[in-house]
């Protein structure tokens, strides 16, 4: 079953936060993946865990690539199997 775009940018947004130690209403869904601090090994775990939540295989680079939470949820979207 194919998710939503507040299911998946909640998803990222929540597992976000509990890796940068933040509160999820802080993490905008449209900042720059980069201002949320997360070291490269941690961004790949949060793609491993979203790609086993999602049922779909995802690049281990996918949030750089994207650059922002909001960018990512759209790929996911637009490439989700139907």
């Amino acid at each position: 079953m194919n998710k939503t775009f507040t299911e998946i940018s909640g998803w990222i947004v929540e597992s976000i936060a509990r890796h940068a130690e933040m509160d999820p209403t802080q993490v905008q869904v449209d900042a720059d993946i980069v201002n949320f601090r997360l070291d490269s090994l941690i961004l790949v775990n949060i793609t491993a865990d979203l790609e086993e939540w999602l049922g779909m295989e995802l690049s281990p680079s996918i949030f750089w690539e994207m650059g922002t939470i909001a960018a990512t949820t759209h790929w996911i979207l637009e490439n989700q199997e139907v």
